[in-house]
């Protein structure tokens, strides 16, 4: 099996090497120290194309894989894992959306992913568990008056503090 990578592959590492080292370096210890994440990245790696680009081309992406994606996120990492986290987690449930979703849900949540134009959020903290997902204890039931019902609440979703509109709230 060849493991070569494309020179397609070459460029997206280069360009994505090249955006981590120009935009990460001088900020990326302030940011830690304050903890913060600068809204502003998201917007520009999603109009360097940096962004959902296992997103369908339908759909605003750029229609390549996850090996793709991953190229970009091992770049991203090698500069700062704070800063690359922040932005690997802004399409985080995408793949759900391209899986399980509507068309309508698809055209009308997609694309601001992949443009940086909107970040998903998850709630998977909860009181009881932080993190643990193992030890969640959360179930949904149908609710005559909602589509669906949580039965615990969740603490710190990930995402939601930033300025930018979460498609899925």
């Amino acid at each position: 099996m060849d493991f070569t990578l494309t020179k397609e592959q070459r460029d997206i590492k280069k360009a994505a090497r090249e955006f981590a080292e120009g935009e990460f370096r001088e900020i990326a210890s302030q940011c830690d120290v304050e903890e913060t994440f600068p809204p502003e990245l998201v917007q520009k790696a999603g109009d360097l194309g940096f962004l959902g680009v296992f997103i369908n081309e339908e759909y605003g992406g750029a229609g390549l894989g996850f090996f793709e994606h991953a190229l970009i996120l091992e770049e991203f990492w090698r500069v700062d894992p704070g800063l690359s986290q922040e932005l690997s987690s802004v399409t985080f449930g995408a793949e759900e959306f391209l899986l399980f979703g509507t068309e309508e849900q698809k055209h009308k949540y997609l694309p601001p992913l992949a443009q940086g134009k909107a970040i998903m959020g998850f709630a998977i903290t909860e009181p009881d568990a932080g993190s643990d997902t193992a030890s969640a204890s959360t179930s949904a039931r149908k609710s005559p008056r909602f589509r669906q019902h949580s039965s615990r609440s969740r603490k710190w979703p990930p995402g939601l503090s930033l300025p930018a509109p979460s498609p899925t709230g």
